[in-house]
């Protein structure tokens, strides 16, 4: 019996090598080196319209990705209302400027594989592009080409598909290695927002950024923000907490007085806009060595600033509740 035991645990240890790595969504699978995470709960933010518009401004960061989600969308008839959650991710940046690393999409949801691949197949090869596949540990990844864009995509779940245009990323994203929590830094400052609000986001301030807040104060800090931090409940009008990390409790009392005082140009200038109203909600406090930004706004108010961005005419939240108000201040 002895031997037929050992014989097992042989043949186990031989095969642990090519097992198939356990199913991840969400955070689990969000690389270590990753340097800002977003997370969404789709289901309650579908309809918020300054939602929509910020997903596109982030998207923008990778055109190609923005372009390839947007045709799986149109093309593959994706229901957005059936998707529950999804997570961002921008590695380490590639480039000269902060925020040009690879952007990486964790997508879950009433999301078939068989019938994503079949339908990505039929919309590259529209135009004379093809669907490849590979094994990845006992995964398929997928490589969608069209013309001199590519995007990688593969199921980490029945339910979670991962996307990119970095295939390295997406491949680091479905492996086993060290995970986003598994980086101290980014595990610290991602526990210090609020998880629970529908729509979150924690990461590391770039150092040329960093520099340039030091610039922009004169030299009063001795050094800009370490990380970001950002909640937003945008279910009725929009609840903002936002908190810049700094790196010591000096430099956290040295910005807030800077912000108050850039505040009060703000509310200056934003009077042009009418958007007055919109800056008197906002709040800024140090607390430790963190520097917190909140602001509650109502509906009317997200309306404004909607209207201020695209430069339009007045912008309406779909079917917004009959009690919401224009909002108090923030609380701690």
């Amino acid at each position: 019996m002895w031997i037929a035991c050992s014989l097992l645990f042989a043949i186990a240890g031989c095969s642990k090598g090519k097992a198939k790595p356990p199913p991840v969504a969400g955070l689990a699978a969000v690389p270590a080196s990753a340097q800002v995470v977003i997370a969404a709960d789709v289901v309650r933010v579908i309809d918020s319209p300054l939602v929509a518009r910020a997903v596109d401004q982030l998207l923008l960061r990778d055109a190609e990705l923005a372009t390839r989600w947007q045709r799986l969308r149109d093309k593959c008839k994706i229901d957005v209302a059936k998707l529950k959650h999804v997570v961002l991710a921008i590695g380490p940046h590639a480039g000269d400027s902060p925020g040009t690393g690879p952007v990486l999409m964790v997508v879950t949801g009433q999301i078939a594989e068989a019938e994503l691949s079949s339908c990505v197949r039929a919309m590259v090869g529209e135009g004379g592009g093809s669907l490849t596949a590979k094994d990845l540990s006992g995964r398929t990844l997928y490589q969608a080409k069209d013309g001199n864009r590519t995007m990688f995509f593969a199921f980490s779940r029945t339910d979670t598909v991962v996307l990119g245009s970095n295939e390295a990323y997406v491949t680091e994203a479905l492996g086993t290695g060290k995970k986003v929590l598994d980086n101290p830094d980014i595990a610290k400052w991602i526990h210090l927002v609020d998880q629970k609000a529908p729509i979150w986001a924690a990461g590391r301030v770039d150092e040329r950024v960093r520099g340039g807040l030091i610039k922009a104060t004169n030299g009063q800090l001795s050094a800009g923000p370490l990380a970001m931090v950002l909640a937003i409940d945008p279910t009725s009008g929009a609840k903002i907490e936002l908190g810049a990390i700094m790196a010591s409790a000096k430099d956290a009392k040295t910005l807030e007085s800077f912000a108050k005082g850039q505040l009060a140009l703000l509310a200056m200038a934003a009077q042009v806009k009418s958007l007055g109203k919109v800056v008197d909600k906002v709040t800024i406090a140090a607390d430790g060595d963190t520097v917190r930004f909140k602001a509650a706004l109502g509906v009317e108010e997200v309306n404004l600033i909607i209207s201020a961005l695209d430069g339009g005419g007045p912008a309406e939240q779909d079917s917004p509740p009959a009690t919401a108000g224009s909002g108090s201040a923030a609380g701690p």
